[in-house]
């Protein structure tokens, strides 16, 4: 097996450091590439970045360094710019991953991933991962996407699964040969069409990080969370290295804000309501995307009464 992982580099600012670890964004990127090359698959990575500031590095990697402007890259155009080398590598690996510098994808993830990946695909359905930060206190893991709790699941062959239809977005992508060909044949892949989730566009850089599985594409029909122990897998967990996003918000907003991404407001252990509050669902997620589709694309008149 093998896989082929691109990255992109965004590095305006070499030397400033972020998170409680303050590291420069290169320290995270060169400790994400040791990590992924120590995965149990056959792994090539391919950094794409800016500027000749890696070019001298000693790193695990093929260094591409593309020729975007300065207003381009503050855009986010760059993180599009892996997508030409990808679909050339169509025929070449098992696997392709899309991958932010700083989100640490385990051997754990990988198992996981391969452990699902073909029984949930042959029914049309993603498999989620969730992104969590540490309180570096207490060094409890904490969400970043996730602002409301799982509450719905649905059963398959009798594994019980946690529909996550609320925000799953998580940094980076991962598909099967099969999957990622399909991807590149359709209008997401090519930049011609905004994904979204019905409840707001993805910015540039999330339209690539989202892949081909945001709820507004046609592909698959949800994104499942396996359930063990009453709880998500715990293999689905990658971890958001850079660590920026805990502090943000004071634990009055984490209470009471509702922003999709970024709150960090429930620890990993309580993402989930209790059995009595949960709820199982039949498998009619065609009619519950058209109906999101539907008052998605009707918006506008919401806005207006808004203004009356």
């Amino acid at each position: 097996m093998s896989i082929s992982i691109h990255i992109p580099f965004y590095n305006p600012n070499p030397q400033k450091k972020e998170g409680y670890r303050q590291l420069t964004r290169f320290e995270f990127l060169k400790e994400n590439i040791e990590n992924l090359k120590s995965l149990s698959i056959k792994s090539d990575i391919f950094i794409h970045t800016h500027n000749d500031f890696l070019d001298n590095k000693n790193l695990d990697a093929k260094i591409i360094n593309h020729s975007i402007s300065e207003a381009d890259v503050n855009k986010g155009l760059l993180t599009w710019l892996s997508r030409p080398l990808m679909e050339k590598q169509k025929d070449d690996y098992e696997y392709f991953m899309y991958l932010e510098h700083d989100i640490k994808f385990s051997e754990e993830n990988l198992r996981y991933f391969l452990k699902y990946d073909v029984s949930l695909n042959e029914k049309k359905f993603h498999l989620g991962f969730l992104v969590y930060e540490r309180n570096h206190n207490d060094q409890k893991k904490y969400c970043i996407h996730l602002t409301k709790k799982l509450q719905k699941f649905i059963k398959i062959n009798s594994q019980k699964f946690f529909i996550n239809d609320f925000e799953n977005y998580c940094c980076f992508w991962l598909y099967n040969k099969k999957i990622f060909k399909n991807f590149i044949k359709t209008k997401w892949w090519s930049f011609e069409k905004k994904p979204t989730n019905f409840k707001h566009n993805y910015g540039i850089t999330e339209r690539s990080s989202i892949g081909y599985h945001a709820f507004s594409m046609n592909y698959f029909n949800a994104t499942l969370l396996p359930e063990i122990n009453n709880k998500p897998d715990p293999d689905c967990f990658v971890e958001h290295m850079t660590n920026n996003y805990f502090e943000k918000f004071s634990d009055t907003d984490k209470k009471n804000y509702y922003d999709i991404r970024g709150v960090c407001k429930y620890d990993i252990e309580n993402l989930y309501e209790d059995d009595q509050n949960q709820e199982e669902k039949s498998d009619f997620f065609y009619l519950i995307r058209f109906v999101k589709s539907f008052f998605w694309k009707l918006r506008f008149l919401k806005r207006m009464i808004k203004k009356l």
